[in-house]
């Protein structure tokens, strides 16, 4: 039995870059193209929608990770008295 893949199939890696290539040199004004677009595609669907509401109304949690990066910024600002990322110079 030949457990070889199929040479169509790439790593995640590899999927992601080609996936983007097309975007890596497109100009600012090609992706606010496409970024308008993409909006006018969503409003359209949004208006559509029974749960229109509840789909506006939806945030996605933060990772822990940003979260637990937070707690430290706000712990280093109240040590400090100064804003986190802010040159003070």
């Amino acid at each position: 039995m030949n457990d070889a893949l199929p040479g169509w199939i790439v790593d995640d890696g590899e999927s992601v870059r080609r996936e983007a290539e097309p975007y890596r040199h497109m100009t600012p004004e090609k992706r606010a193209e496409l970024l308008a677009a993409a909006c006018r595609s969503m409003a359209r669907l949004l208006r559509i929608r029974d749960d229109r509401d509840r789909v506006l109304a939806h945030t996605d949690p933060l990772p822990e990770s940003t979260i637990r990066a937070l707690e430290r910024l706000r712990r280093e600002a109240a040590r400090t008295g100064r804003e986190p990322g802010i040159d003070h110079d």
